[in-house]
């Protein structure tokens, strides 16, 4: 058991890793109107290649904290047998439960990108000083939201869709993972993009409540960075779910199911 831990945070950090580019470019994107290439050329001039990894810390132990929670919290608690509809109600839970104790690292994360400190020591420090541990927690109920609709978008299309291929006459290799991740990639994203914009511009301070967004901006506002965020899950989805189903058949563990 201790062993599949291990691999949900091997595996997060990968996929974190891989992505956190695209992740820093959607952030800007969802708390400014700039284009995606005027952005990433912004970045690169300014700070060059490392400019697009400039919160990778707090990113890799929002992950450690939040996806180490959720999947084993899924895991743990459906049955392969269950229906649709409780798988959903699992993974939205699962989500938000993850999410509610990692608020303080993801706002850690998206202060950095957005460029507001150079280093998680210092942001640590001044978001202490000025607003006190709550200060930690601002965007949470959005937080919380996104993390709820990624979950279901992810685990449960993750879930179904590779026990659907499997029933269909697909083995459960590389092959059935590939698709299995792009489809959850691509739910994860549609459910969740609209609650993700909303915590980026809280957690930055660009809007103080989703009243404000709307009142400043209207509704189609909640789908910028729909497109990095897909590119950007997509991949984090692949890179996952490949290494977690691989590390675990290495060490004589059964994939996913």
């Amino acid at each position: 058991m201790f062993k599949k831990y291990v691999f949900i945070q091997m595996a997060a950090a990968a996929a974190e890793t891989i992505t956190h580019p695209i992740d820093v470019i959607k952030t800007r994107k969802q708390v400014t109107s700039n284009s995606f290439p005027y952005i990433i050329k912004d970045i690169y001039t300014h700070k060059g290649f490392r400019g697009f990894y400039p919160s990778l810390p707090p990113a890799i132990l929002r992950h450690w904290v939040y996806t180490l929670s959720r999947i084993s919290i899924y895991e743990n608690f459906r049955s392969t047998d269950d229906t649709f509809l409780k798988k959903v109600g699992i993974s939205i839970a699962a989500g938000g439960i993850a999410q509610a104790i990692a608020s303080p690292t993801d706002l850690v994360k998206v202060k950095l990108q957005v460029g507001q400190y150079k280093t998680m020591k210092d942001c640590i420090k001044n978001v202490y000083k000025k607003e006190g541990a709550i200060g930690f927690y601002r965007g949470i109920v959005p937080n919380i939201s996104r993390a709820c609709t990624v979950n279901m978008g992810e685990l449960v299309a993750y879930d179904t869709g590779k026990k659907w291929l499997i029933q269909n006459g697909l083995e459960d290799n590389i092959g059935t993972h590939i698709i299995s991740s792009i489809f959850s990639g691509f739910w994860a994203t549609f459910f969740s993009t609209p609650a993700d914009v909303i915590k980026s511009r809280m957690m930055s301070n660009t809007y103080t409540s989703i009243y404000s967004i709307i009142k400043n901006e209207g509704i189609g506002t909640f789908w910028y960075g729909f497109t990095p965020n897909w590119i950007r899950l997509a991949p984090w989805q692949l890179t996952f779910w490949l290494t977690y189903e691989q590390l675990r058949k290495l060490n004589g563990m059964d994939g996913f199911k």
